[in-house]
């Protein structure tokens, strides 16, 4: 079921129209620019015949009115958020999925979230995926919250296996062998489903020289930043 909501949702047409474009489609929670990255995964392009076939052999059929299911997305009150749900229910109900949409003021929302009250939400990892170490923190079976953030209880052996593997290896690139194939397994598994890495984007004065933004999004750039008078 959960490959057939990734082949359902149209991320190019979100990100182009919610986002103008700023960003590009993921794959992985890690960037493109990490030494540990793999881009040789199962991929999802939009593709709501796809989703209808895995669905119908899954079992889930369709109701006298076109349903197949109800979901529940829980979401912040922030207006972007509520666009990009409201656009996920136009998206599922074509291929019988109604999504039922429930906005919360954050601390709710996100109180819901970390603790695993939920069956979709959203939110974007900033700054956490600097480390391939994200992998045990949102997806290791020892990391259920409040721990840590596996928040959808993901539990796979193998992926546990793997991961205990990496954190326990020095060498670098043994450690990308074992978080490529860490990746295979979420691209299959989809305990998420990563839409877009936005990009990053600084305004600055013509004095301020050194400026370096790195993949992540985090505020580690400042470190290098120089005020010139």
């Amino acid at each position: 079921m959960r490959q057939s909501l990734a082949y359902a949702i149209d991320r190019g047409t979100m990100l182009h129209y919610l986002f103008g474009d700023q960003g590009r489609l993921a794959d992985s929670v890690l960037p493109p620019q990490h030494w540990a990255y793999n881009g040789d995964v199962v991929h999802y392009p939009y593709d709501p015949d796809k989703a209808n076939a895995l669905l119908d052999s899954a079992g889930y059929g369709r109701g006298k009115d076109g349903t197949r299911f109800h979901l529940t997305m829980k979401t912040s009150t922030e207006e972007t958020t509520r666009l990009l749900a409201a656009v996920l229910q136009q998206q599922l109900r074509k291929v019988g999925i109604a999504l039922d949409i429930r906005s919360f003021e954050f601390a709710t929302f996100y109180a819901d979230v970390t603790k695993g009250s939920f069956q979709l939400y959203s939110l974007r990892w900033i700054g956490g995926n600097e480390e391939p170490d994200i992998f045990y923190y949102a997806f290791h079976s020892s990391s259920f919250p409040p721990k840590h953030a596996n928040r959808s209880y993901y539990v796979n052996s193998e992926m546990d296996r793997l991961i205990d593997a990496g954190r326990s290896t020095v060498d670098q690139e043994k450690r990308k062998k074992i978080y490529a194939e860490v990746q295979k397994i979420l691209a299959r598994d989809l305990p998420y489903i990563n839409l877009w890495y936005f990009d990053n984007v600084v305004v600055h004065s013509r004095r301020v020289k050194n400026l370096r933004l790195n993949p992540p999004g985090n505020y580690d750039f400042l470190t290098t930043a120089e005020l010139q008078r």
